[in-house]
């Protein structure tokens, strides 16, 4: 309980570029904010960028990570050879072990590469699929818990997990649990922006030609 009050410092109110709530499960079993950064910055090389993430990361988080990558150039549709990307994973204090943040990642370079702020007030769990499908993970109950513990409003788990939800009524009505299929479905529900932005525009664009 004292990790999920220390996250506090970071706050869970407004909008910021690059910065989004993931969730992740402790040993013991009880669920954590982690909170991960994205920042942005032109090439340092001429023929190729790099994506450096920082945080103890396991096997399976290192090959989420090139998941991401090349979902994220399909969203954005931005050469990723011209940017360096660095992903900060915060308070990951036992390491970022599997894949169920991967929606958190890709949501926070999306950001960072639109420039487009994400809502503090929602966490977020799931894996991603190359084609940008939201899959299920383990340990939702309490990443939920987690989330409500940490003062969120909200909280995007996949769709595929929704039957799994077992949280004390009391705490279950404390926040809105938004379930979710596609990466485009969180983009549009998280990011802070005129609903008739290019990059709207590009997310619709997306879900009619996948039908």
């Amino acid at each position: 309980i004292d990790r999920k009050k220390a996250y506090q410092i970071f706050g869970s109110t407004g909008a910021q570029i690059g910065k989004v709530n993931g969730l992740a499960v402790l040993g013991e079993g009880s669920g954590i904010i982690t909170p991960i950064e994205v920042g942005v910055a032109n090439s340092s090389s001429k023929s190729h960028g790099n994506v450096i993430a920082t945080g103890k990361l396991g096997e399976i988080a290192k090959e989420s990570i090139s998941i991401v990558s090349s979902l994220v150039k399909r969203y954005t549709n931005k050469d990723l050879s011209n940017f360096d990307i660095t992903i900060q994973f915060l308070q990951a204090y036992e390491g970022v072990e599997g894949d169920s943040a991967s929606v958190s990642v890709a949501t926070a370079v999306i950001s960072a590469l639109e420039e487009i702020p994400i809502r503090q007030d929602i966490a977020m769990t799931g894996s991603l699929s190359v084609r940008g499908d939201v899959l299920p993970i383990g340990g939702v109950s309490a990443k939920i818990e987690a989330a409500v513990e940490s003062g969120m409003k909200e909280v995007v788990i996949p769709y595929s997990n929704k039957d799994d939800v077992y949280v004390e009524k009391s705490k279950k009505e404390q926040i809105n649990i938004v379930p979710v299929k596609r990466l485009e479905d969180i983009l549009s529900y998280v990011l802070i922006t005129n609903k008739n932005s290019d990059f709207i525009k590009k997310l619709k664009k997306l879900q009619e030609s996948l039908g």
